[in-house]
């Protein structure tokens, strides 16, 4: 097993996001009041799938060999300007 980390911010305001879900493969995890995830899964290749409601969905593709921080990622509010 190998740790994956990072932080998930909001695109524009650079804000943190909490409850983030962060999926890689099947192993699942959420992010704090900081934005930050840490989640324990098996080397391989994945494709990180970070979702919430009111958010643009993100994939990151990853080839996991040891712990791997994958720093600040961002994702993109759904508010559409009046």
């Amino acid at each position: 097993m190998a740790k994956v980390s990072g932080m998930v911010v909001e695109k524009w305001t650079r804000r943190p996001v909490s409850g983030v879900k962060v999926s890689v493969g099947h192993y699942v995890g959420l992010t704090d009041a900081m934005g930050r995830f840490n989640i324990e899964a098996p080397t391989g290749n994945y494709q990180i799938s970070i979702t919430k409601g009111g958010f643009h969905p993100a994939i990151v593709p990853l080839n996991l060999v040891g712990a791997r921080n994958l720093g600040t990622i961002s994702i993109e509010s759904q508010v559409v300007a009046l």
